[in-house]
């Protein structure tokens, strides 16, 4: 343990270019990570299909709404879109515009975020080895791990959620009015992205609230509240348009809206048991598998590490909003959703999870026992990476997405039409050869006397149509 005084003691002397550097080795290390062969088994399906499609073309043609939801209805706002076709133009001409540019695109958001969270940490606690301990167990979840490098809005809003999180632990909205501002329109962008992410976006501005009025600071709490405001109605003005634009006809989220309609008439009760449970699962399987941890034994010691974490820093509004202040919202917020609860709805609240977990493990007095603690933690989470990255290859993979590819690049190059292009082995249900084929310049033409037909290993067979 010498040895880590010792460490601490060098990045403080010269901690300027050790940040910068331990960041970007962060930010190369789980993008690594998450790309790793992401060009052979991307998980091609209906939504990524989706969503790939709409950020091909010009940015005005894009939606004034988010993406649809699997529970009715869409997300309040189109910053998924803006964000995806930003990917689109910076990423994609180095991949041909393919669909996985844009997982490319995703992961570099994350890594990207988890680097700034590290240094938020970092610099929150003084300890380089509690920031480190959070970003490899957060960075390195086998579940989160599986999702990072897709097309999906979900993931994108755990991003933006994790960067406005991190503002928040640097402090930096405090600097200035425009800090408060565009910290807002971060957080709520990421609300457009995945409504899921409201509750760390609640948290965010609670902490810029909060802060200023724990220093009596009243006329900068309501300096942030009324940018907090315009903030979110600026950001909206997307979605009124669309709503004029379709007569209000047009629900946003309804299922979210029907289920609180039944709580708050009377005619369901909230389901807090529920809510509670599938927290408790989502943090369980997430952020412990592969480990055998039983269940009761994680959501247990997830709710002391709360306590723990609210009585150590009882003081620091600002930490305690982006800390715990989500994962309580979302117990109370999921308990008025009437539908089932899926693991990744929980996603945008792992780094406040796994945050307290770690400061409630090295909450203790004394700061050299709180530094071996928390060097031992890293120890034991960087043993954990290599099963953890094993358990996410078996998770939202299609190992057919290389064939697909190369076949439909084949295809393409001959100039000729084709009647259809499809495949002689089983597909994902919602996947498609054929749109990777007319996204790369092939044409499909009903007339055409000509089908192609893909085989599993990687051949094509061009089949006459008779009577054409």
């Amino acid at each position: 343990m010498r040895l880590g005084r010792r460490i601490t003691e060098r990045l403080r002397a010269s901690s300027g270019r050790v940040t910068v550097l331990i960041a970007a080795l962060t930010f190369a290390s789980t993008l690594i990570i998450r790309v790793r062969g992401i060009s052979t088994h991307f998980w091609l399906l209906r939504d990524q299909i989706r969503d790939w499609s709409i950020v091909l073309g010009p940015f005005g043609d894009l939606p004034l709404v988010g993406p649809a939801t699997h529970v009715g209805g869409y997300t309040i706002g189109p910053a998924f879109y803006w964000i995806l076709w930003a990917m689109r133009v910076s990423v994609g001409p180095w991949f041909e515009n393919l669909p996985h540019a844009g997982g490319i695109g995703q992961a570099m958001l994350q890594s990207g975020a988890d680097a700034l969270l590290l240094v938020a940490i970092w610099r929150r606690t003084g300890s380089i080895w509690i920031a480190l301990t959070t970003i490899v167990l957060v960075a390195t979840a086998s579940y989160d791990l599986s999702l990072a490098a897709l097309v999906w809005n979900p993931t994108m809003g755990t991003a933006l959620a994790k960067i406005a999180t991190a503002l928040v632990l640097l402090d930096w909205h405090r600097l200035s009015a425009a800090r408060v501002a565009i910290l807002a329109t971060l957080a709520w962008s990421a609300v457009h992205a995945y409504t899921g992410a409201i509750f760390v976006t609640v948290g965010v501005f609670a902490a810029m609230v909060a802060d200023p009025g724990a220093r009596g600071e009243w006329r900068t709490v309501r300096r942030n509240a009324l940018l907090i405001a315009i903030a979110v109605a600026l950001l909206q003005v997307p979605y009124v348009v669309h709503q004029f634009s379709n007569q209000f006809g047009d629900r946003a989220m309804a299922a979210v809206s029907g289920s609180l309609a039944r709580v708050f008439t009377g005619s369901d009760q909230p389901q807090l048991a529920k809510s509670v449970s599938g927290y408790a699962g989502a943090f369980h399987f997430i952020e412990t598998s592969p480990l055998s941890v039983p269940l009761p034994v994680a959501g247990w010691a997830l709710l002391v590490c709360c306590g723990i974490v609210a009585i150590r820093y009882r003081r620091d509004v600002s930490l305690l909003s982006v800390a715990l202040l989500p994962q309580a919202a979302a117990i109370v917020g999921y308990a008025l959703f009437l539908d089932d609860l899926d693991h990744y709805y929980f996603l945008s609240l792992m780094p406040a999870a796994v945050l307290t977990v770690v400061l409630a493990a090295t909450g203790v007095p004394s700061p050299r026992f709180a530094r071996r603690v928390s060097i031992v933690l890293l120890i034991a989470a960087l043993a954990a990476v290599p099963g953890r990255i094993r358990f996410a290859a078996t998770m939202h993979r299609m190992p057919q997405y290389a064939v697909l590819v190369d076949a439909a690049q084949r295809i393409q190059k001959r100039q000729q039409p084709m009647r259809t292009v499809r495949t002689d082995f089983r597909l994902p249900p919602t996947s498609n050869v054929q749109y990777l084929y007319e996204m790369l310049g092939g044409r499909i033409d009903h007339a055409s006397p000509w089908s192609a037909v893909i085989s599993s290993d990687g051949s094509v067979a061009y089949r006459f149509v008779k009577g054409s």
